[in-house]
């Protein structure tokens, strides 16, 4: 088994999709996220700074989610993963992000993507696990 931190059924507003007809009205998103990565220092420190900081990652989908448009949901996904590295490039990242109630024939409850994002080369003598919230 791998260690991993993660955050489920996290949900924002915004306007993506293909259609510019999609971008104007607001449609909801569902994001769950897994980041693998090891856990025993923090497990032994209680210390935030050795772990990752699941509201910072929360904080960063909600406003990539609501502050910015996509036409593709893989966009939006990429973007967030990204952004989660920049933070905690050690971490594995796999990001599900759906679409609720997508305009689709059949009213299927959600259409998604899923992107995984392996985890970077830490450098040599570098432990940084990324910021602690203050």
């Amino acid at each position: 088994m791998t260690d991993c931190v993660f955050v489920r059924g996290l949900e924002f507003e915004g306007n993506h999709g293909y259609t510019a007809a999609e971008r104007r009205g607001t449609r909801r998103f569902r994001v769950n996220l897994t980041l693998e990565l090891p856990l025993a220092a923090a497990a032994a420190s209680d210390r935030i700074a050795d772990t990752v900081d699941y509201w910072k990652v929360s904080e960063i989908v909600v406003a990539l989610g609501t502050k910015s448009t996509y036409k593709l949901i893989e966009a939006l996904a990429g973007a967030i993963g990204t952004k989660i590295q920049e933070l905690y490039p050690h971490a594995a990242v796999a990001i599900e992000l759906e679409k609720l109630a997508p305009p689709c024939p059949g009213v299927p409850a959600a259409c998604g993507v899923k992107l995984v994002f392996p985890a970077r080369q830490a450098e040599p003598g570098s432990l940084h696990l990324g910021p602690a919230r203050s």
